[in-house]
């Protein structure tokens, strides 16, 4: 998610970094708190968005294979390279080889492991089943039984504990790993959140607002990178913002400025923390909403892990 800046979210109702403090729940919900302009966004049509002339229209030179390869020249150009969205850097269209591909096995050692020992956790992370091709393509979800929205990085959590009675907290190593395990067993399949889910529209629509929300001490909202009316193309800080359609399908991702493995949310802390805000910890129900918000925003397109940025 390299030039990404992704700022959000329920520090909007706790932090007195926005204009009118907010000492508690019912003294923020009345906080005044400022907008980008919102950009018209139909979650039906998932990466399709990214044809858009608000978020740059440029579905037209990553979407697949054949695209990249038509604009390759562009990789390296820092006038045109943003257009890519970095996607010759997925993995199934890069020939380089990366620490990524070594998180991965780390991974699936950790699992297997965990597996042999308590079989509950495979069927756990399978939601009742032992095969789990394909099913992190369905993620996040609504889960009836736990009532609430479950991400690949929050199942691998619930299932250590109640399987396990393991530790395994969203942004520690061991969950970065297994989850990019996890995911990779949907490789090449497009993602497929339910959008005819109520419960996933509702939270959908919670990221939506934090997306256009801003926070923090530069007023940052994550619209005002990944639009075209603020930084989208433009070069911010030694890096050019893309649109945020596509984004969800590498996480975890490989970063190599950090020279480890980075789930999405961590991606949303490290944002805030740019922008000046209070960085939340991986499963707070913010970060989820926005989670939920760019993986709508990635529908269609296929899971590429491991990925780097």
């Amino acid at each position: 998610m390299a030039g990404n800046h992704p700022f959000s979210l329920r520090a909007l109702a706790l932090m007195s970094l926005f204009a009118v403090a907010a000492p508690g729940p019912a003294a923020g919900a009345d906080a005044y708190r400022e907008t980008y302009p919102s950009a018209a966004i139909d979650p039906s049509r998932g990466i399709a968005g990214a044809g858009d002339a608000a978020f740059g229209s440029t579905l037209q030179y990553w979407q697949d294979e054949k695209s990249l390869e038509q604009h390759k020249q562009w990789i390296g150009d820092p006038e045109h390279e943003w257009k890519l969205n970095w996607k010759f850097l997925d993995f199934d269209r890069s020939d380089d080889m990366h620490p990524g591909y070594l998180a991965l096995e780390a991974g699936e050692k950790l699992f297997k492991l965990w597996a042999k020992r308590e079989p509950a956790f495979r069927t756990c992370l399978g939601e009742g089943k032992t095969d789990l091709k394909g099913l992190a393509a369905t993620y996040p979800k609504y889960d009836p039984k736990l009532k609430r929205i479950m991400t690949v990085e929050s199942r691998v959590e619930h299932c250590a504990q109640t399987a396990l009675w393991e530790t395994f907290k969203q942004g520690s190593p061991a969950n970065n790993q297994i989850s990019l395990y996890f995911k990779s067993l949907s490789a090449r399949a497009p993602i497929r959140v339910d959008t005819g889910s109520a419960e996933i529209m509702a939270s959908y629509r919670r990221g939506e607002k934090l997306f256009h929300a801003k926070v923090g001490q530069f007023n940052f909202s994550c619209a005002s990178c990944h639009t075209s009316t603020g930084l989208l193309g433009q070069r911010f800080r030694g890096q050019v913002p893309t649109t945020p359609f596509g984004d969800a399908a590498h996480f975890p991702t490989y970063r190599l400025a950090l020279g480890d493995i980075e789930s999405l949310q961590q991606r949303f802390m490290r944002c805030n923390m740019q922008a000046r805000t209070k960085a939340l910890p991986p499963g707070d129900p913010a970060y989820t909403d926005l989670e939920v918000f760019y993986t709508v925003l990635s529908n269609d397109y296929p899971v590429s892990v491991p990925s780097a940025r």
